[in-house]
C-alpha cells in the first residue's frame, strides 16, 4: 500500500506536466484568426482553381479578395492587398487600377492558379514565429483580364502585399 502512493503521485505529476507542456506548445504554435471572412450576403463569386486547390487560408483570402473586387469595394481590396485591415493603405493609384476590374470580377467565373508556399526564413526565425511563408496567385477574370497577387502569411493569416496586372 505504501509503494502505490508514491507511484500515483509520480504518475499524476507526469500527467500534469505533460498537459502543461502540450498547452504551452499549442499556445506558441497557434495561429491567429483572420480578421476577414467570406461574406454570405456579399457579391456572389465563383472561384475555380487551375491545378491543385490551395490550403483553406489561401482559398478564403482569394475568395474574399474577389468578392470585394466584384462588389467594387476598392478600399476593402486595398485592406487585404496592403495588409491593413482598416483600409489605411488605400491609395488613389490602386483605386484607379482596381475600379475597372470590378465588373470583370463580377461577370462570371474567376480562375486562380496558386503557387506553392515558400518559407525562406532561417530555421530559428521559423521556430520563433511559425505560420509564415509567401506565395503568389494569378487570377484570370471572366473577361480574360489577369491579376497577380503576391501573398504573405504572417502568424498563420494570409495577406496580399502587391497587386499587379499579369499577362
Amino acid at each position: 500500500m505504501l509503494t502505490r502512493r508514491p507511484f500515483r503521485a509520480a504518475l499524476l505529476t507526469v500527467c500534469a506536466l505533460s498537459l502543461a507542456a502540450a498547452t504551452a506548445l499549442w499556445w506558441f504554435n497557434r495561429t491567429d484568426d483572420a480578421p476577414y471572412g467570406v461574406s454570405a450576403d456579399g457579391s456572389r463569386v465563383t472561384l475555380a482553381y487551375d491545378g491543385e486547390r490551395p490550403d483553406e487560408g489561401v482559398a478564403t483570402f482569394l475568395t474574399v479578395l474577389v468578392q470585394r473586387l466584384a462588389a467594387g469595394d476598392v478600399k476593402g481590396v486595398d485592406a487585404l492587398a496592403d495588409g491593413y485591415p482598416d483600409g489605411a493603405g488605400a491609395t488613389r493609384e490602386s483605386s484607379d487600377f482596381l475600379r475597372p476590374l470590378a465588373a470583370s470580377a463580377a461577370a462570371g467565373k474567376v480562375t486562380a492558379k496558386v503557387a506553392g508556399v515558400d518559407d525562406a526564413r532561417s530555421l530559428p526565425q521559423q521556430l520563433r514565429t511559425p505560420g509564415g511563408g509567401t506565395s503568389q496567385a494569378d487570377l484570370t477574370l471572366a473577361d480574360g483580364r489577369h491579376l497577380r497577387v503576391q501573398l504573405a502569411r504572417e502568424h498563420g493569416v494570409w495577406w496580399g502585399y502587391a497587386l499587379a496586372p499579369a499577362g
